[in-house]
C-alpha cells in the first residue's frame, strides 16, 4: 500500500501577513473591550494594500478611526489615498486628502500629491492633475523638481507640449535646478515633436552638476530617435554613448531593441547588439524573444 506523505505548503509571506492583519482587524473591537490597544497602523496599511475593492478598504479605514486608542498615520493615509487614486475613485480620494491635510504634517505630503497627480494623468484627467500642482502654495507645500517632473511628464503624455515647456520655464524662474529626469522628459518632448537637433543641443550642454547622462537616459533618447525615423542621429548618439564609457545593461538594451523589433528592423538591432556584446553584455531570454518577434 502506497504511503502518502503530506507535502508542506509553501506560503507567501506577504499573504500570511495580510490574512493575519485581516483577522486581527476583524477582532479589534474585542481587543479594545479588553483594554488592549494593540492594533497598529501597519496592520491597517497591510489590509488596505491587499484589499482589491477600494471602497471596502475605505470602509474598513473609516471604521478603525472611530475606535479609542487608534489614530491614522501618514502610512495609513498614503496607502488609502494611493488605493483610491489607482482605482479611479477620485472624489473619495480628494475627501481623504482634505482629511489628511488636517491630521498630518503637510511637509510630508509631497509624495502623496505626486502620486495623486500621476493617477489623474494616467486616466486622462490632466486638468485635475494640474489643479493639484497649482494648489501647492495654498497647501503650504513648496513644489520640488519631482513635482515639476510629474506635471511635465503627464502634459507631454497627453500631447500638451507647449504647456509642458511653460512649466519647465516656470521651474527655472523659481530657481529650481532640473535633474536628469527633467532633461529626459524634455528630450521625450523634443523627440515627439520631431526636433532631434534640439535633443542633441541639450545633450551637449547639460548645465546642472550631477546631470550627466547615463546609459538609461541615452537609450531613451536613441529609442525616441528611431521611433521618429532619425536613424543617423540615433546611431551617432549610440556610438558616442559607448565611446564615453556608458554601456547599457541587458535590461536597458532590450528596451531599446524592442523599438526596432516593432519596426521589423532586425539588422539594426543586430548591429547595435554586436557593439555591446563586445563590451561584456550578454543576451538573455528576452533578448532572443525580441529578435524573434522582429523576424516574424
Amino acid at each position: 500500500m502506497r504511503c502518502l506523505v503530506p507535502v508542506p505548503l509553501r506560503f507567501d509571506r506577504e499573504r500570511v501577513k495580510f490574512f493575519w492583519a485581516l483577522e486581527f482587524i476583524s477582532d479589534y473591537s474585542t481587543d479594545f473591550e479588553m483594554g488592549s490597544a494593540s492594533l497598529l497602523p501597519k496592520h491597517v496599511a497591510s489590509v488596505v494594500k491587499y484589499q482589491r475593492d477600494p471602497l471596502k478598504a475605505l470602509e474598513m479605514f473609516n471604521s478603525v478611526k472611530r475606535e479609542d486608542g487608534f489614530k491614522h498615520t501618514f502610512l495609513t493615509y498614503k496607502c488609502m489615498v494611493d488605493k483610491l487614486g489607482f482605482h479611479g475613485e477620485f472624489e473619495a480620494m480628494e475627501r481623504l486628502l482634505l482629511e489628511m491635510r488636517m491630521n498630518v504634517d503637510n511637509g510630508l505630503l509631497k509624495g502623496v500629491y505626486i502620486g495623486a497627480m500621476r493617477n489623474y494623468g494616467r486616466t486622462g484627467k490632466v486638468q485635475e492633475a494640474v489643479n493639484i500642482f497649482e494648489r501647492m502654495d495654498f497647501y503650504n507645500c513648496e513644489p520640488s523638481v519631482q513635482f515639476y517632473n510629474a506635471v511635465m511628464n503627464l502634459l507631454i503624455e497627453a500631447g500638451y507640449f507647449n504647456q509642458a515647456h511653460k512649466v519647465y520655464m516656470r521651474m527655472k524662474d523659481k530657481g529650481i535646478e532640473p535633474d536628469v529626469y527633467a532633461y529626459t522628459i524634455r528630450i521625450k518632448s523634443f523627440c515627439r515633436t520631431n526636433r532631434p537637433h534640439a535633443v542633441l543641443r541639450l545633450l551637449n550642454n547639460m548645465p546642472s552638476p550631477g546631470c550627466e547622462f547615463n546609459a538609461v537616459a541615452c537609450c531613451t533618447v536613441i529609442s525616441g530617435f528611431y521611433k521618429e525615423d532619425f536613424r543617423v542621429e540615433a546611431y551617432e548618439l549610440f556610438v558616442n554613448m559607448l565611446s564615453q564609457g556608458f554601456c547599457p545593461n541587458i535590461t536597458t538594451f532590450n528596451k531599446l531593441i524592442h523599438t526596432f523589433a516593432k519596426k521589423g528592423d532586425v539588422r539594426e538591432s543586430e548591429k547595435l547588439f554586436n557593439k555591446v556584446y563586445k563590451r561584456g553584455v550578454s543576451p538573455n531570454l528576452f533578448t532572443f524573444n525580441i529578435f524573434i518577434q522582429g523576424l516574424c
